[in-house]
């Protein structure tokens, strides 16, 4: 008799697994347009955890993009139809891409979406992800630190994010794009 009990509440919507990521809206990975070292590419991505389980106190960072597995995971996908507003938001977990301060070097980190200028983002013609509060200051993935995850075959690889000067120079690591399934 259980398992007719789970069918029914499955068939009712009642007990049935949460939507995946994808059906909660138009997600959209942000990812870096210059591959580097990674086949599979960049893409913004909550620090320290993947999917569902992420941390979110620990910020964001560039990671290898996740939609060669044929979805976008929890962690990397961003509400596409908000971009256009400047708002980045993760709608998994309801949090918006903020900046504690608007200077260089400043990281890049997650919050409760307040619509505060720290969490005005632009995502220009030319690729430069810039903050609204001070656009000459673009999000920049670090060129020299990189580190090499847990897990994927070939192994993940990391890269911190920060603010900084815009700069033709930085191309590689400034310009950005969004990619859709």
């Amino acid at each position: 008799m259980k398992p007719l009990i789970g069918i029914a509440l499955a068939t009712l919507g009642l007990g049935a697994p949460a939507l995946p990521a994808q059906a909660a809206g138009n997600l959209v990975e942000v990812q870096l347009t210059d591959r580097l070292d990674d086949a599979r590419g960049y893409c913004l991505d909550i620090a320290g955890g993947r999917g569902k389980n992420a941390p979110l106190d620990s910020g964001l960072q560039a990671h290898t993009c996740y939609n060669y597995t044929g979805g976008i995971l929890e962690d990397q996908g961003f509400d596409a139809d908000l971009i256009g507003k400047g708002e980045f938001r993760i709608p998994y977990f309801d949090v918006c891409m903020t900046v504690p301060s608007v200077e260089a070097g400043a990281p890049i980190v997650l919050g409760s979406c307040t619509g505060t200028d720290t969490q005005k983002f632009t995502l220009k013609d030319n690729g430069h992800l810039v903050t609204q509060a001070d656009p000459k200051l673009c999000v920049t993935v670090n060129s020299t630190e990189k580190r090499e995850g847990r897990g994927g075959s070939p192994i993940h690889v990391m890269r911190p994010l920060s603010l900084q000067p815009c700069d033709d120079a930085n191309l590689t690591y400034q310009t950005w794009s969004l990619f859709q399934l």
